[in-house]
């Protein structure tokens, strides 16, 4: 199942282009950031994110 925070978590990393940057917006640690999309990544079975400088979506 799809968590809200998860969802969150990716759009933005996508937006930003980086987990630091995400992580300071929704005011949770990069690490927390990462987990969230790689939760995601886990329910949906797809690499949703490019972990590149910057991060960018499949």
């Amino acid at each position: 199942m799809l968590s809200n925070k998860s969802c969150e978590a990716f759009l933005a990393v996508a937006e930003s282009g980086s987990f630091e940057y995400a992580a300071q917006q929704l005011y949770i640690t990069a690490s927390a950031v990462t987990l969230r999309v790689q939760s995601l990544e886990k329910d949906l079975g797809k690499i949703l994110l490019l972990r590149e400088r910057p991060c960018r979506v499949t």
